[in-house]
C-alpha cells in the first residue's frame, strides 16, 4: 500500500483564487476535476526550482486551455488529463499546441485516470511530451518528480531557442553587411549566443572594440544599450573600462569582480573584447566552452570589421575624409521628413595649374584644407562630399517651400574662399565656380514624390557645366533649359557615333602666306561635319562633345588619314601643299598615340614629310612625362611641330626648352589687339622673341585687316593666316585660290 503521506489529498477549496500572477516557473493544470487542481496545489505548494517558485494556473477543458495558452507563451509546464469533454480531448490538445500554436517548448505530463484510452508507448511517440501516468501513480514525490524533470526539459529548451535565436542574428548580420548596422548587429548576435550559453539573460553586457581613436562600443544590451557606438570612455563606469582596457593589453580574457571579460583575438589591426556581467559564478567547464566559442566568434568578427572597412571605403574619399559621390547620394536618399534641400557641385578654378606647378603633395594638401573649410563654413550641412578631383558638393537643408537666395548662397561659398587657404608653407587663393539644384517639399509634405538623390546631382551637373562654359567663379541654378540642351546634346552625341561610322566628316583649308612675298606656304586643315540632318556643322558645335566622349581619339586618326589623302592628291595634280593637323590633349596623353600615328601613315604608305601637328599648350599641364616623349616621338618621325595659340595657356619656360616645337603660332587674340593696345603689341613683339631663341618660325593667327598685316611684317613676323586672306575652304576651292596667289610659281 502506497505511503498516507506521499497519496494525493483531496481537499475542499474555492475556485476563485485559482489564478497567480507573478515571477516564477508557470506551472498550468488542466482537468475537469475541481479535486485535481485543488490536490495538485496542495501536493506541490512552496516548491520551487533553480530559485524560481512553481507558480500554478488552472483551465477546466481542453478548449478553455487552448484560448489560455493562445495568450500566454511563457508557461513551462502542463499537467494535462486526456479525457475531458470526450476521451481524446487531452491528446487533441496536444495536437493543437504543436501544430497551430506552434508552441515547441512548454512540456506537458499526460495524466489520466483511465489509462486503458491511450498506451502510454503510441502517446509519447506521436505527441511530444514528457511523462504519460495514471493518476492514481502520482504520489506527491512522483508528481513533484515528473514536473521538475519536465522543468528541467523546457530550460534547456527554452536555452536552445535562445542559442538558435543568436545563430539567426549572426547569420542575417553576415548576409547584410554591407547595411549600416552590420557590425552592430553581428556583434548583438554574438551576446545573445554568449548569454544564451551562459544561462543568463542578454542584459548588462558590451562589447568594445579597439581603434586607433580607442576602444568602441560596437555593441551592448540592458542597462548599456544606448552606449552603441559611442566610445568606451563615455560608458562612465570606471570598472568595467579598466577591464576592457587591461584585456586589450593582456590580449586575453580573464575574471573581473562582477562579470567576465572574452577577449576576441584575430588578425585584425583592431581587436574586441566583451565584457558580460555574471550574477553566478561561471564553472570552469562551461568557461572552456565560451574560450572555445570566442575562438570561433573571432573570424566571424574580422569578418565584419573587414566589410564594414569596405564599406567605408566604398562610401568615402580618402583624401578628405568626406563621402565620396556615393556615399553623398546615399545620405541624399535617407528621408528628410518636411525639409527641403539645395544640392552644390562646385570646381576649383584653374586647379590643374596649381597641380602642375606645385605638385601633388601641395595639391593633396590644398584639397583637404577646402573640405575642412568647407565644413566649417556650412555647419548645418546635411552631407558634404568630394566627388574626385577638384570636384566637392554640398548638400544644404531648408525651409519648407523656401527657396534660399542664389545670391545668399553665392555670397557664403564666396566668403569660405575669401581668405585662401595656407598649406606647406605656401599660401594658395582659390575660387569655385559651381551650379546648383534645389528640392521643395509640397505642401502636404514628400511622400513618395522626394526626387532622388542622383537625379539633384545631376543637375547640379548641368548646372555647373554651364556655370563653367558661361559664368566662371559664379553660381548658377539649374533650369530646364539646360536639361533640353543637355537632351539635345546627347542626341547629337549619338549622331556623331553614326558621323564617324560613316564618314561624314569634311576637311576645309585655311592658307598660310608669306608676309613679305604674299604667296601661300602651306595650309591648316579644319575639320567640319556635313551632316545629313543639321547640314554643315563647324567645331564648336561638336568638338567638346567628341572631347568629352572619347570620340576625338578615333577622329583625330581619321583627320590625319583625310589630309594626307588630300596632300598626295594634291601632289599628283602638282600642288606640294604642306599640311599642319591640329592634336588635341586627349588624343597625345594616350599610351598608343605613336602606335596610332604609325597605323596611320602605313597604311597611306607615306611619310610624314610636309605634315605638321598643332598642339595646344593644355598638352603640357602636368609635365606628364609620356606627353613629352610622344611628341618627340612625333619629331623623330619627320612631322613638324607648332605650338597653337601660345601665351594663352600654360606658359612655362620649362616646357619650352625640352619641346621640339619647329613653330610658334601668335593667337588671334594678341593679333587683334596689336592696334588698340600698346600690351599686346609687347606681348607679340616677347612670343617673336621666344620664338628666335628655341629656333621655331612664327606664325600669325586671326588676321582680318592690312593693319594687323603690316604691323606683323614690321615687327619681322614671317607667316600670317586670317580672314583678311581666305578662310577655311573646301580642297577643291583651296586648290583654284593656291594657283591664283601663287603667282611667283611662273605657272
Amino acid at each position: 500500500m502506497a505511503n498516507p503521506a506521499e497519496a494525493l489529498i483531496r481537499i475542499e477549496d474555492d475556485r476563485g483564487a485559482i489564478r497567480h500572477t507573478g515571477p516564477g516557473w508557470r506551472i498550468l493544470v488542466v482537468d475537469d476535476d475541481e479535486q485535481v487542481h485543488l490536490a495538485t496545489r496542495l501536493a506541490l505548494e512552496g516548491m520551487d526550482f533553480r530559485g524560481r517558485p512553481l507558480m500554478l494556473d488552472s483551465c477546466y477543458s481542453a478548449w478553455e486551455a487552448f484560448e489560455y495558452l493562445a495568450d500566454s507563451r511563457d508557461v513551462a509546464v502542463i499537467l494535462l488529463d486526456v479525457v475531458m469533454e470526450d476521451e481524446r480531448a487531452g491528446l487533441n490538445l496536444v495536437r493543437r499546441i504543436r501544430e497551430e500554436l506552434h508552441n515547441e517548448q512548454v512540456r506537458i505530463v499526460l495524466r489520466t485516470g483511465q489509462p486503458g484510452y491511450a498506451p502510454e508507448l503510441e502517446v509519447i511517440r506521436q505527441y511530444d511530451i514528457n511523462d504519460y501516468k495514471a493518476k492514481t501513480e502520482l504520489t506527491v514525490t512522483r508528481l513533484a518528480s515528473s514536473v521538475i524533470t519536465a522543468l528541467r526539459s523546457y530550460e534547456q529548451i527554452v536555452a536552445l531557442d535562445r542559442h538558435r535565436r543568436g545563430l539567426e542574428q549572426v547569420i542575417k548580420a553576415s548576409a547584410d553587411l554591407f547595411t549600416e548596422r552590420s557590425l552592430n548587429e553581428f556583434s548583438a548576435g554574438v551576446l545573445i549566443q554568449l548569454a544564451a550559453q551562459m544561462g543568463i539573460e542578454p542584459e548588462g553586457v558590451l562589447c568594445a572594440q579597439g581603434s586607433v581613436d580607442g576602444p568602441i562600443i560596437v555593441a551592448a544590451a540592458g542597462r548599456f544599450a544606448n552606449h552603441i557606438r559611442k566610445p568606451l570612455s563615455a560608458l562612465g563606469n570606471a570598472e568595467i573600462e579598466a577591464a576592457l582596457l587591461e584585456a586589450f593589453s593582456r590580449r586575453e580574457g580573464f575574471k573581473s569582480q562582477g562579470g567576465d571579460i572574452l577577449y576576441l583575438q584575430s588578425g585584425s589591426a583592431h581587436p574586441a573584447a566583451i565584457y558580460m556581467c555574471t550574477p553566478a559564478p561561471v564553472d570552469e567547464q562551461k568557461r572552456d566552452l565560451l574560450r572555445l566559442f570566442t575562438i570561433n566568434v573571432a573570424l566571424g568578427f574580422e569578418t565584419a570589421t573587414l566589410f564594414e572597412h569596405l564599406r567605408a571605403v566604398a562610401f568615402t574619399d580618402p583624401l578628405t575624409a568626406l563621402p565620396n559621390r556615393s556615399g553623398f547620394i546615399t545620405i541624399l536618399d535617407r528621408p528628410l521628413p518636411g525639409q527641403g534641400m539645395v544640392v552644390i557641385l562646385l570646381d576649383l578654378d584653374q586647379f590643374h595649374f596649381i597641380n602642375a606647378r606645385l605638385g601633388f603633395q601641395v595639391a593633396d594638401a590644398l584639397l583637404r584644407a577646402v573640405g575642412h573649410r568647407l565644413v566649417a563654413s556650412f555647419p548645418e550641412a546635411i552631407a558634404i562630399s568630394r566627388f574626385g578631383g577638384d570636384r566637392f558638393a554640398l548638400a544644404l537643408p531648408t525651409l519648407p517651400a523656401a527657396e534660399p537666395s542664389l545670391a545668399q548662397l553665392e555670397s557664403r561659398l564666396e566668403a569660405a574662399f575669401e581668405t585662401g587657404f595656407d598649406v606647406a608653407g605656401r599660401h594658395a587663393s582659390l575660387s569655385a565656380t559651381s551650379g546648383c539644384s534645389y528640392a521643395a517639399p509640397p505642401a502636404g509634405g514628400w511622400g513618395d514624390s522626394r526626387p532622388a538623390g542622383d537625379l539633384l546631382v545631376q543637375q547640379a551637373s548641368l548646372a555647373l557645366k554651364d556655370a563653367k562654359l558661361r559664368s566662371r567663379g559664379r553660381l548658377v541654378p539649374f533650369n530646364t533649359e539646360l536639361e533640353r540642351r543637355n537632351t539635345a546634346s546627347l542626341a547629337l552625341l549619338a549622331e556623331f557615333r553614326t558621323a564617324l561610322r560613316n564618314r561624314e566628316l569634311v576637311l576645309h583649308y585655311q592658307p598660310k602666306l608669306d608676309l613679305s612675298t604674299r604667296r601661300p606656304v602651306g595650309v591648316e586643315a579644319l575639320v567640319r561635319w556635313q551632316s545629313p540632318k543639321h547640314g554643315l556643322l563647324m567645331p564648336a558645335q561638336f568638338l567638346d562633345l567628341a572631347e568629352a566622349s572619347g570620340l576625338i581619339v578615333p577622329m583625330g586618326l581619321m583627320v590625319l588619314e583625310m589630309a594626307i589623302r588630300q596632300r598626295r592628291a594634291w601632289r599628283v595634280d602638282g600642288l606640294d601643299i604642306p599640311v599642319a593637323v591640329n592634336v588635341c590633349a586627349l588624343q597625345v596623353q594616350q599610351a598608343d598615340f605613336l602606335q596610332g600615328i604609325d597605323r596611320v601613315l602605313a597604311a597611306q604608305e607615306v611619310t610624314a614629310e610636309g605634315l605638321e601637328m598643332e598642339i595646344t599648350e593644355s598638352v603640357f599641364v602636368g609635365d606628364d612625362e609620356r606627353t613629352f616623349d610622344h611628341i618627340q616621338g612625333l619629331r623623330d618621325r619627320g612631322f613638324g611641330i607648332a605650338l597653337d595659340d601660345f601665351g594663352t595657356g600654360y606658359s612655362s619656360l620649362s616646357y619650352l626648352n625640352r619641346l621640339p616645337a619647329t613653330t610658334v603660332k601668335v593667337d588671334r587674340r594678341f593679333v587683334q589687339g596689336m592696334n588698340q593696345d600698346a600690351k599686346s603689341d609687347m606681348l607679340v613683339r616677347a612670343i617673336i622673341q621666344v620664338a628666335a631663341v628655341i629656333d621655331a618660325q612664327v606664325v600669325a593667327e586671326g588676321v582680318e585687316t592690312e593693319d594687323q598685316a603690316d604691323r606683323l611684317r614690321a615687327l619681322g613676323v614671317p607667316v600670317a593666316q586670317g580672314f583678311l586672306y581666305s578662310p577655311g575652304v573646301p580642297a577643291d576651292r583651296l586648290a583654284a585660290w593656291w594657283l591664283e596667289h601663287d603667282v611667283p610659281a611662273a605657272r
